[in-house]
Parts: structure tokens; sequence; C-alpha cells
């Protein structure tokens, strides 16, 4: 709510309930995410993939996927430059 896209990432990837079987906080997650990376800018986009470890690469991969599978508004323009970005961090795939 602040404006402040780099903190809000990185806590949206350290709360990821990725050990729950809850389907309904899975996909509050997703959606979350989702509203977190649509909020970058371009410019800011290297800059908060290069700041995660291979384990939040592959998180950060998977919640990109995620967002293709239910696409909103131009959603996947900017999942496109993300899944870009980290393509280039790990180009042999997550």
């Amino acid at each position: 709510r602040t404006g402040d896209a780099l903190r809000a990432f990185h806590t949206a990837i350290r709360s990821s309930p990725v050990n729950t079987k809850n389907q309904a906080m899975k996909e509050q997650a997703q959606g979350t995410m989702l509203k977190v990376l649509t909020s970058f800018k371009s410019s800011e986009i290297e800059q908060a993939v290069n700041s995660l470890d291979r384990n939040g690469i592959d998180l950060l991969m998977k919640y990109i996927y995620k967002g293709f599978e239910k696409p909103t508004e131009n959603s996947s323009a900017i999942l496109l430059q993300w899944h870009e970005k980290v393509c280039v961090w790990c180009p042999l795939g997550s």
C-alpha cells in the first residue's frame, strides 16, 4: 500500500503457503503475488529477481506459471517480463 514493491515482494515470497494443502490459502497467496508482481515497474524487475536465492527463484517461477493459468488484464505481458529476467538468472531452468 505504501508503494514499496520490493518489500511487498519479499513478504509475499516469505509468507508463501508452500507446505499447506489448503487450496483456498494457496489461491489467496497466488492472487496477492500476482498483485505484487504487476505493481512493479519494468525497470525494477531485475533487481527483485536478483535479490532472491535459488529457492526463491523456484517459488517465483511457480507463481509466474500459475499467473499464466489465470490471467488478468495485462498480467500476461508483465509476467513475461518476470519470466525473461528469471530465465537470465537460471538459463537451464528453475
